[in-house]
């Protein structure tokens, strides 16, 4: 029997550095699912320098990439740079952010590969024209296809359904979740996220568990508490004539924020019009022109002929008060959209006769910052909103406004996403319920990365004035409950069903897998399926998909390993505290 096997090289206890490796000796198939650098881990350094790659590159056929994160693309480049020289299949979406990202990345000094190694990559969009039709078989090899659903976590991700053997009963396929969305089809969370969507049935599925072990509430998932949040900072600065600081990555969150500003101003514009609205982010520009183009994808669904937009959520649609089934209240969401994204000529004489008060009062608000050490200057010069590069605050645009901004209790620095402690942003949220009048006792300070030609920028922790608060609401990871939406499916309204009955976990720390284990376990009862849950712990140990179960019978030694890490990891921790 020929044999086709599976290793979770990583990530297993992490949450960055995506990749998994499939075969099939006999028939020559080897391949990677994803390729990504280690963000923030531990062993982030020996993970990216690609010197302990179980494979050899140029040995590797193709590669399926589920979305353009770093964490899942940022190695492909080094891929090809050793030798690898075949086809990397995703969306055209995907293509296009992945290629924006790596590009930035090359040209930074600690980035190991250059840009000739970024246009080297082979990329291919299954499907004709390039528009990949989520569901449709793709053959990548003889009796060997890919199959792609949206996940609903950034735009042009999937999730990948790889099968092999000839069509029909006999047929043997494994689901990989990619990072998954939050919300579903009838309660889509973010505006430019379409819900993720349930890939067929597979024999086995790979799940990540980034969120494992979250459950979050229906205010985290509320459009509406999260444009409160928003509206209430906007009122603030309106009061203290200050700047509101919004440090957003590139990809999804500025755009994101970017509508609701528009949507907050546009339920009340006279309040709002004395504000000044600025976008400063390379990136995010160049992104702000790709989801333009994306959004007005369509697709057609082949069991009922009906035209549908392809990344287009459904929320901006009811957010303004339009039709989703009407093609000029499409063409009306469009035009939205695209002012709202600077892509008009005149976006601020945007005329809308189409939808609710809020959308007949849409105007382009954005101004691109073109001489940023002047706009920085004007910090105090009126109440302004700043939407910046770099998430965490580390580098990029934000490292020449946050070291102003922090300086008045006029202002507020806004945190749109998560922030590792180490980064300029997590050490400013452990500020954020710290008294103005004590934080003159704070020792420490922030430091940016050093910019070329510029001296390093430098603030003590004791001298940070301005009000410290994090935007919620914007994460395109799936939660607990997502996650179990996403593996199991209400079938035919009536029979429950799984992806794949034994589910990998990957892609989380092992809290969060053994928190979402344990879910998935307790819902598979409920519903009387069986279900065997893996959480793999070698990177070197292959898994044998000829087989229909079993994987989990080395339980005892996985145990041991689980506890023997832990030990490792304690004494560790133990080591550097006497240090």
């Amino acid at each position: 029997m020929l044999k086709k096997e599976i290793r979770f090289i990583g990530p297993l206890g992490k949450v960055t550095g995506s990749c998994s490796w499939m075969r099939d000796i006999d028939r020559g198939w080897s391949f990677l699912i994803d390729c990504g650098m280690q963000q923030g881990e531990r062993t982030a350094e020996v993970w990216n320098s690609c010197e302990d790659w179980p494979f050899e590159p140029s040995d590797l056929k193709f590669i399926v990439l589920t979305h353009a994160h770093t964490d899942h693309c940022g190695l492909i480049p080094e891929l090809y740079k050793r030798g690898f020289e075949g086809t990397v299949y995703c969306t055209k979406e995907t293509r296009d952010i992945a290629t924006l990202l790596l590009r930035d990345a090359a040209s930074f000094p600690d980035t190991a590969y250059e840009e000739q190694d970024v246009e080297a990559i082979k990329w291919h969009a299954p499907g004709r024209d390039g528009k990949t039709r989520f569901g449709n078989y793709h053959p990548v090899d003889t009796d060997l296809f890919i199959q792609f659903f949206r996940s609903g976590h950034i735009l042009g991700g999937t999730s990948v359904k790889v099968l092999w053997g000839p069509k029909g009963s006999g047929q043997r396929s494994i689901v990989f979740s990619g990072d998954v969305g939050p919300g579903s089809e009838k309660n889509e969370v973010l505006p430019f996220l379409r819900f993720p969507m349930h890939p067929t049935k597979g024999t086995f599925s790979v799940l990540e568990s980034t969120y494992g072990n979250v459950v979050r509430d229906d205010a985290d998932k509320d459009p509406t508490t999260r444009r409160h949040r928003l509206k209430a900072l906007l009122d603030e600065i309106l009061e203290s004539n200050g700047t509101l600081a919004i440090p957003a990555f590139a990809v999804g969150r500025t755009q994101d924020v970017l509508f609701d500003l528009h949507y907050v101003v546009a339920s009340d514009p006279d309040r709002y019009q004395s504000i000044q609205f600025l976008l400063d982010g390379p990136s995010a520009i160049k992104m702000n022109q790709i989801t333009a183009e994306a959004l007005k994808e369509v697709q057609v669904i082949s069991q009922s002929g009906k035209v549908r937009p392809l990344w287009l959520g459904k929320q901006v649609f009811s957010d303004l008060g339009l039709q989703k089934n009407n093609p000029s209240h499409l063409q009306c969401a469009l035009d939205i959209c695209d002012s709202t994204f600077g892509m008009m000529h005149d976006s601020k004489g945007l005329r809308v006769s189409d939808g609710n008060s809020t959308a007949k009062q849409w105007r382009g608000l954005i101004s691109v910052v073109k001489n940023r050490k002047v706009e920085v200057e004007n910090v105090g010069s009126g109440p302004h909103v700043v939407v910046m590069g770099s998430g965490t605050g580390d580098g990029g645009p934000a490292a020449t406004w946050l070291p102003k901004v922090l300086l008045s209790q006029k202002n507020i620095v806004a945190m749109s996403g998560y922030c590792s402690s180490g980064t300029i942003g997590g050490k400013l949220l452990e500020l954020q319920n710290v008294k103005l009048e004590d934080r003159a006792f704070l020792s420490g300070e922030l430091i940016w990365q050093k910019k070329e030609h510029q001296p390093q920028a430098r603030l003590e922790a004791r001298d940070i004035r301005a009000k410290i608060a994090r935007l919620s609401g914007y994460s395109g990871h799936a939660d607990q409950a997502d996650l179990l939406n996403w593996l199991f499916e209400h079938h035919k309204g009536h029979t429950w069903q799984m992806i794949g009955r034994t589910v990998f976990l990957q892609h989380g720390e092992d809290y969060a897998r053994d928190s979402l284990g344990n879910a998935i376990e307790e819902k598979a009862r409920d519903h009387d399926l069986s279900a065997e849950v893996i959480k793999p712990k070698d990177p070197s140990k292959w898994f044998d998909l000829e087989l229909d179960e079993g994987f989990d019978k080395d339980n005892g030694d996985n145990r041991v390993a689980e506890l023997e890490e832990k030990i490792r990891l304690f004494q560790e921790e133990i080591d550097r505290i006497k240090s």
